[in-house]
């Protein structure tokens, strides 16, 4: 039975053999041809960019086997929308980010990533999971500690001092936005000292590298890998990055660190000093006798029954040190008082009636 097939059908098919000869013709006269190019740029154009592209890449190479992502699981009541005695409990999953800190196991994250979780558990570089203790954590300063076993094949963090950066600095971010682990981003360093973005008080480092949910905890990084700050938080309307993220400076961070490991165990809450307090302006230094090349804050009012009236401090006393640190200024005061917590000691030195004392302040709850 012969089929005889239209005119167009076989002006079709040859149309087809005509277009993959064509393409799989070789020399100049094929379509391979496309594929074979060569560079439209060559080192000798590119070389600067090709530099800075490498040394993206060596930071990346050295940091990702120190960056974990963090998944934590709790229990939570689902409820209806159309009874409204219908409810279930879900283990629900979230993401967020970590670095380790020392080979014995020791990683840092944001407390807001581990806050109120049932199991936590670290996700390493080459997808080994590993379950993780909580070690204690602040919850002003928004950082906990975790451990997680030795030997797990992670590389400690190499740190900066981010007291030295500078705006315009590189600022690399690396975590998990929205579960993607070991993200890449590049930006640079917008702010250096950006304070009173919230309660802690702390002042935090601003950057355009794009840091979303899921990226809190993660090491920001300057040029030679080293770890400047802690990914926290961003500045946005829809809660999605605008290219406004902040980090918690890193040499701020240790600090907290070092506490929350002499507070083993425990989660260090907020206290307040419960004073009223400025830099004195002229006048008041001439009245009270304080030098005019004197740093410090002025206490004007305290609140009855806080931990500064049940401490001694009085009304006019100059505040110029806190914990020995010097105090420039009310921030400088608030975030000596959210390094201690509550229920610790923060000792002062202070200028009252002409003399020069020491005081110790015990951070009660009111």
């Amino acid at each position: 039975m012969n089929i005889r097939l239209p005119k167009i059908v076989w002006v079709n098919i040859g149309l087809l053999v005509l277009f993959l000869f064509v393409l799989i013709l070789p020399g100049e006269g094929g379509l391979s041809s496309f594929f074979r190019g060569g560079k439209p740029l060559g080192y000798s154009d590119q070389r600067a960019g090709i530099q800075l592209q490498n040394a993206f890449r060596n930071v990346y190479n050295s940091a990702k086997d120190s960056v974990v992502s963090i998944r934590t699981k709790k229990t939570e009541a689902i409820t209806s929308p159309y009874q409204y005695f219908d409810y279930r409990t879900e283990k629900l999953s979230s993401f967020g980010s970590g670095f380790l800190i020392h080979e014995k196991g020791y990683v840092v994250t944001n407390f807001h990533v581990i806050s109120d979780a049932e199991s936590i558990e670290v996700i390493a570089s080459d997808g080994s999971v590993f379950p993780a203790k909580f070690v204690g954590s602040h919850e002003r300063a928004d950082i906990a500690l975790l451990k997680i076993k030795e030997g797990s094949g992670l590389k400690p963090v190499s740190f900066g001092d981010s007291d030295k950066i500078e705006v315009g600095d590189w600022a690399i971010a690396i975590g998990s936005p929205f579960g993607l682990e070991r993200s890449f981003s590049v930006g640079v360093v917008s702010a250096k000292y950006r304070e009173d973005l919230d309660e802690t008080g702390q002042t935090h480092i601003q950057t355009d590298s794009m840091i979303n949910p899921g990226s809190s905890g993660g090491p920001l990084l300057n040029i030679y890998g080293e770890v400047i700050g802690i990914n926290r938080l961003i500045r946005s309307d829809s809660g999605r990055n605008t290219g406004i993220g902040f980090a918690i400076p890193m040499n701020y961070a240790k600090k907290i660190i070092q506490l929350i490991e002499e507070n083993k165990g425990r989660i260090i809450r907020p206290a307040t000093l419960g004073v009223m307090a400025t830099v004195p302006l002229p006048d008041h230094r001439k009245a009270l006798g304080i030098p005019a090349d004197w740093n410090g804050v002025l206490v004007y009012d305290m609140d009855s029954g806080s931990s500064a009236e049940s401490s001694g401090l009085k009304r006019y006393d100059f505040i110029m040190e806190a914990n020995g640190v010097q105090v420039k200024n009310i921030n400088d005061l608030r975030e000596q008082v959210g390094i201690v917590g509550l229920g610790g000691r923060l000792k002062l030195r202070i200028y009252r009636e002409k003399s020069l004392q020491e005081l110790t302040v015990r951070l009660i709850q009111k």
